[in-house]
């Protein structure tokens, strides 16, 4: 005992933890009033669990994975953002993912794993190595919009099947890859990802070769993200640039070698609570004169316990020969804890070679989300 007390007593390392979250959304369009063949669904939907493991080592490594699993239902003429919408026959954009051909059988409800990957987080940086986004969309900034899943940028749920808006440079989808960021230092980091070969079929991103759509190999994003709160003002700015290359494998004539996309995105939020910001987008699409460009403004601010906000967006893809611009105001509020619901008013048209399609009325979203498990020990 005398000599126990006289060694020095030794970090412990913090406890194994995991937590599981479970989330559940669903979109309704009543009535909508299309024209050009739009046939519009009335309700979509998406369930997600998503699980977290984390353990702190003695020397403060903090080694996590996350695994990530839903499934959706989607507008059933659109999955993964793919569309095919009768404009120039040809292939599909590299990016975008769009496509004049006919359009083709419809796709029902699905399931995917859309994120596996493990990470290591100490004072160097974070390392993340698997199935995730890169650093190009996860550091996206853009103006802010009270609706999560069917906003009229970057939509999950899309009731129309009209929206070709994508800002958030998601070039590769939730394919296996490396990324690194560095910390956070005066409001600013930086990050870098490799994808080997981009073959995901996401929910939202479906990058598997098909179609005529190029295969993605040797990818690599590049991106910056700015948070900072302005001390004399209080304004807070956050920012972000992301830029991205890929080698390109198409059959079809006029493809390029590589595919590069750029992007930037901006939100400033005053005292008042105020914000407003945008964000933007373009890209080659991985073929000559084919390029893909899209980009939204809005405003919001809460009152009364609810987020406002107004958006506009429009997007043109060459290649496709598509035009397409959408305006949305929207309110949400969360009704009780874990409960949150949603109404919009939105208007959208998208311009092909020789037809022109339109959908608007009211999308309500209601959004179910909870702890599902909860565990931590040694």
């Amino acid at each position: 005992m005398l000599a126990g007390a006289g060694m020095p007593a030794m970090a412990q390392s913090a406890p194994f933890e995991y937590e599981s979250d479970i989330e559940a959304v669903t979109v309704i369009a009543p009535d909508h009033n299309t024209s050009g063949d739009v046939e519009s669904e009335g309700i979509l939907y998406e369930v997600s669990l998503d699980n977290r493991f984390e353990k702190v080592l003695q020397n403060g490594l903090q080694i996590g994975a996350r695994l990530t699993l839903r499934g959706q239902r989607d507008h059933p003429d659109r999955p993964g953002f793919v569309g095919m919408f009768d404009g120039t026959p040809g292939p599909t954009g590299a990016y975008s993912g769009l496509s004049g051909m006919a359009q083709d059988d419809e796709i029902g409800a699905r399931g995917s794993v859309e994120t596996a990957y493990l990470e290591l987080d100490g004072g160097y940086g974070e390392l993340r190595m698997g199935r995730d986004r890169g650093v190009a969309a996860r550091f996206h900034e853009g103006a802010p919009s009270a609706l999560t899943h069917a906003g009229i940028n970057n939509p999950y749920l899309d009731p129309d099947g009209l929206k070709i808006l994508r800002t958030n440079h998601d070039l590769t989808g939730p394919s296996a890859k490396v990324s690194y960021a560095t910390p956070r230092i005066l409001g600013l980091r930086a990050g870098l990802s490799f994808t080997p070969d981009s073959e995901a079929k996401g929910l939202d991103r479906n990058v598997d070769a098909g179609h005529g759509q190029p295969g993605l190999s040797n990818a690599v994003e590049v991106a910056a993200n700015l948070s900072r709160r302005l001390p004399q003002s209080g304004i807070r700015i956050e920012a972000a640039l992301g830029w991205s290359t890929a080698e390109a494998d198409s059959p079809f004539a006029g493809v390029r070698d590589r595919v590069e996309t750029l992007s930037g995105g901006a939100n400033i939020e005053l005292t008042s609570g105020v914000s407003f910001g945008g964000s933007w987008l373009k890209s080659d699409n991985g073929f000559q004169s084919a390029d893909y460009e899209a980009w939204e403004i809005g405003a919001g601010f809460e009152a009364f316990e609810t987020d406002f906000s107004v958006n506009y967006g429009e997007a043109e893809d060459s290649l496709a020969v598509l035009e397409s611009e959408a305006f949305s105001i929207a309110a949400s509020r969360e009704v009780v804890d874990g409960l949150r619901l949603g109404l919009a008013y939105q208007d959208e048209t998208l311009t092909a070679l020789t037809k022109k399609r339109a959908g608007s009325g009211f999308v309500a979203e209601i959004t179910l989300n909870g702890n599902f498990f909860d565990f931590a020990g040694n």
